[in-house]
């Protein structure tokens, strides 16, 4: 009996699909594999599947991966889980629990677990081996190779039926894409890309975090200099975290970001309790070397509201960074609810960097 859409039993994932492709014999299917990947294994492991460039691969996926068994908090296993044509880039990292990749070269996939413990692109690992191996985290699922389109695979298993409502859910999500705005592009650490952000057209885009998290990037490359101004407007119809976000248990928010040439960001972000102006480093130890927040909004009074703000850059990265960056490079959207496990909603429009002479820059 179905559970969960999360597909925490394995047996019902995995025994279930297997008994129906057996009914089903859709010819659509090239093959499946069933595949198991644990905390302790290091990446890159085969997954036994070669694909040609532009073939297309569904992973449907189960398991957990434990930041901390003592206070219940994990994340779900497709938020974790990586695969990638040997030694290629991109990543694909499907961020829900099934999704469908298109291969970017000819070649064997190979898979890995990764929560921000990867350096580049590239899927090399930037903490140590030995620290990454004792995660606590099983992921286990299939990949279902197809002969042609995958919504067109899906389709055909679908005739024969579903394990809790897995295929019908990834063939809804294919059936209705979603787009990154022009010149915004996924942060290559978390896929969420345009299962979290979507180009909803006049400038405006959608973050809508669902128990994962996003970052996109805009290039900008901007002389940090005095008065250098970001400006925005935003309307936050659910904020994702329902305590102080400066605990890494509430680490759940909505924020625009400035990423400056020293490899510091500093987030802008909505909080539900703590003050305007507050200002701390990034509670989860990978990013407390390197990220900033700031409360600009707080409380719920202003919910479902269309409203304006604007920060000096300049004062900003002096104040609560104060380190040796002379430019902005990227300017960054994020949309995190992994650690409630809850979900967020938010749009953002009309962004853009001003300077003092100079013709302020859409993005």
């Amino acid at each position: 009996m179905c559970t969960h859409v999360s597909f925490l039993d394995r047996a019902e994932l995995i025994d279930g699909l297997t008994a129906l492709i057996s009914k089903a014999r859709s010819p659509e299917l090239r093959e499946y594999r069933v595949f198991d990947l644990s905390g302790n294994e290091l990446p890159w492991k085969d997954l036994g599947i070669t694909l040609t460039r532009g073939q297309e691969a569904t992973f449907l996926l189960g398991g957990r991966v434990y930041l901390s068994r003592e206070h219940d908090l994990w994340v779900e296993p497709g938020v974790a889980f990586h695969v990638r044509t040997r030694g290629t880039r991109p990543l694909f990292n499907p961020m829900t629990n099934s999704g469908t990749m298109t291969a970017v070269a000819d070649g064997p996939l190979e898979m890995a677990r990764g929560l921000v413990e990867f350096q580049d692109a590239r899927g090399e690992l930037a903490v140590p081996k030995e620290d990454y191996a004792k995660a606590d985290a099983k992921i286990y699922g299939m990949a279902l190779v197809w002969r042609g389109k995958a919504q067109a695979g899906l389709a055909s298993l679908l005739s024969h039926g579903d394990v809790c409502g897995a295929l019908a859910a990834e063939l809804v999500r294919l059936q209705t894409p979603r787009k990154l705005p022009a010149e915004w592009h996924n942060f290559f650490m978390l896929g969420g890309g345009p299962i979290i952000f979507n180009d909803i057209g006049n400038g405006a885009i959608s973050c809508e975090p669902r128990k994962n998290a996003g970052i996109l990037q805009r290039p900008v490359n901007i002389e940090l200099k005095p008065q250098t101004t970001l400006r925005w407007r935003w309307i936050v119809e659910e904020l994702p975290s329902l305590a102080p976000e400066d605990q890494l248990t509430s680490h759940d928010y909505l924020s625009i970001a400035a990423e400056y040439d020293d490899g510091q960001d500093l987030t802008y972000f909505w909080s539900r309790s703590l003050p305007v102006g507050k200002a701390f480093r990034c509670p989860i130890p990978r990013w407390t070397p390197l990220e900033s927040h700031m409360v600009v909004r707080s409380g719920l009074a202003e919910v479902g509201k269309w409203v304006s703000d604007e920060r000096d850059l300049y004062e900003d990265y002096r104040t609560h960074i104060g380190g040796s960056a002379r430019s902005v490079v990227n300017v960054w959207l994020l949309g995190v609810s992994l650690f409630q496990r809850r979900s967020g909603s938010c749009r953002f429009a009309d962004i853009q960097i001003s300077q003092p002479g100079a013709a302020p820059l859409i993005l």
